[in-house]
């Protein structure tokens, strides 16, 4: 059993992380760990928190992606938790996995501001009136816990001016903005209770470490199952297709069945991003088209490209290389249901408990 769980717990701590470019969600680990009603088990347990990871990667059809958890320091001493879950949470916390605050801090407010200033949905077991962006809410369902999105409210608005820039924490072993984030990788953002950027481990006012270009991550999706994951940024533009030519292009030649083969040109589709809007560009020889959406429930509508002519794209929008063969934004749900749901589930290794029925 100890094997089982410490397995289960390693699989979690892969999917963990505080770059937003990596993640889908933002969610106050503690609240997670004390969903004592997903499993009627002890008053807390690291293992929920692979729950809802499995549930965010089926609601995105992503096996892969992470989830951005924050726990007061207070979380590391808590008897609730086993002697090794607190060893784990401080491995997790000192490899700068989650993002832990200063004892006394409000994690929920700190989820909040996280999940408002990068755009990710916030993960909440309740609803939080006032969020401005979209909100989880965990379900029970026939099938396992399940992750419902509020309704959309509107386009998601313009980034905040302290994530145009690097910031860096005065301490050097901070290992959440204690060193530049490497090549193609997020920063957490800054902790801002009275306007000025403060790291939200130490409360330390930050270090201006230059200019930061803005970027969004897109998705590949074959089948509503994600199998390409990217950063698009002001700095370059990003070619989709069977094999691009262009340095830095996507292929996704690999996913594609017969068909779809013959369907996807070499360079297909081109994607930029430009004044906060991602712009797609038509460059095949077979033509692709937009499923433009309002929302995650709302049924899409097909708009066709116009070869060499740039569209912006919404917040929800998916440009469609072939019939489900998709890109979009990454932490948006696509509009087809993944066929056979997303892999990697992180709780596939957790430890069950076997009940001996009396005899009738």
């Amino acid at each position: 059993m100890r094997f089982e769980t410490s397995r289960a717990l390693d699989a979690v701590e892969r999917r963990l992380s505080v770059d937003p470019l990596a993640v889908g969600g933002v969610i106050d680990l503690v609240e997670a760990a004390r969903s004592v009603d997903l499993d009627g088990g002890r008053p807390a347990s690291l293992l929920r928190l692979g729950m809802f990871v499995d549930a965010l990667s089926r609601q995105l059809g992503d096996g892969n992606v992470a989830l951005y958890a924050v726990a007061e320091r207070g979380a590391m001493s808590d008897t609730d938790f086993t002697s090794n879950e607190r060893m784990v949470l401080r491995r997790w916390s000192d490899d700068g996995l989650i993002e832990m605050l200063p004892p006394g801090a409000r994690t929920g407010a700190r989820v909040r501001e996280a999940a408002a200033l990068t755009g990710l949905p916030l993960i909440s077991r309740t609803p939080l009136p006032g969020h401005p962006g979209p909100v989880y809410l965990t379900t029970g369902a026939a099938g396992g816990m399940e992750l419902a999105l509020a309704p959309s409210t509107g386009s998601s608005p313009r980034p905040h001016p302290v994530l145009a820039r690097f910031w860096r924490c005065p301490a050097a072993d901070c290992p959440t903005l204690g060193r530049p984030p490497a090549a193609g990788a997020g920063q957490p953002p800054p902790a801002l209770p009275s306007g000025a950027p403060l790291c939200p481990r130490h409360g330390d006012r930050l270090i201006d470490a230059g200019p930061r270009p803005p970027a969004i991550t897109m998705a590949v999706r074959i089948d509503g199952i994600v199998r390409a994951r990217f950063p698009l940024t002001a700095a370059r533009p990003v070619v989709v297709g069977r094999a691009p030519d262009e340095p830095g292009g996507i292929t996704i030649g690999n996913w594609l069945n017969d068909e779809s083969t013959r369907r996807v040109s070499r360079n297909h589709v081109r994607l930029e991003l430009r004044d906060g809007m991602v712009l797609v560009t038509d460059v095949s020889t077979n033509g692709a088209a937009v499923l433009a959406r309002t929302g995650s429930s709302v049924p899409p509508r097909e708009v066709d490209l116009h070869r060499g002519e740039p569209k912006a794209m919404g917040e929800w929008d998916e440009v469609e290389l072939y019939p489900e063969v998709t890109v979009g934004r990454a932490d948006r749900p696509p509009s087809s249901v993944a066929k056979g749901g997303a892999p990697n589930s992180v709780m596939a290794d957790a430890p069950t408990i076997a009940l001996r029925l009396p005899k009738q």
